[in-house]
């Protein structure tokens, strides 16, 4: 679970792009492999999967960007909440327009990294509650700060692009 934006003029051209490599994979892998249920057990399955997630991750590299509801959530560790601040920007289809792009884009800017870090996202915190699952703070250790920061750049510049091409963000959330 977590909340899933897309800038849809680059993300579809990349993703159609390398789906393309995606089904031609597949097509042949499946021609070719004759793979029985011992070869799955065996193994096989692996170099499918070799082949087909360095795609994957390619085919979300452009004009998307992921933000997970738990402790590694960019927007946890800045003290903003994709539910309580996001959603109500949106429209009725799930578009952040331009003007509250700019926005986001300020809101995160103005914020750092580990400061006034909110609480758990509130569906996902009554979910845990009543599973009685314990949530456990993420350290900021130098490589979780690292990635944070990574995540950070990837988020503004992505609202940067909608803002510069006057297009919405949509927001799967």
């Amino acid at each position: 679970m977590g909340a899933d934006i897309y800038l849809h003029s680059k993300f579809d051209k990349n993703y159609n792009v390398v789906n393309e490599e995606i089904e031609k994979i597949t097509s042949l892998y499946t021609m070719t492999s004759g793979a029985s249920i011992i070869d799955l057990a065996q193994g096989e399955d692996d170099k499918f999967s070799s082949m087909i997630v360095p795609l994957l991750e390619k085919a979300f590299s452009v004009g998307y960007f992921r933000d997970p509801y738990n402790n590694t959530s960019l927007f946890k560790q800045l003290g903003l909440s994709w539910w309580q601040d996001v959603i109500p920007k949106l429209d009725d289809n799930g578009f952040l327009s331009v003007e509250n792009c700019k926005w986001l884009l300020e809101e995160i800017q103005n914020r750092r990294i580990g400061e006034n870090v909110s609480d758990e996202e509130p569906v996902i915190s009554t979910i845990h509650s009543v599973l009685g699952i314990e949530t456990n703070k993420k350290e900021l250790d130098s490589e979780f700060l690292d990635y944070l920061i990574q995540q950070k750049v990837q988020l503004c510049n992505l609202i940067k692009d909608a803002i510069e091409l006057n297009e919405p963000l949509y927001c799967s959330l």
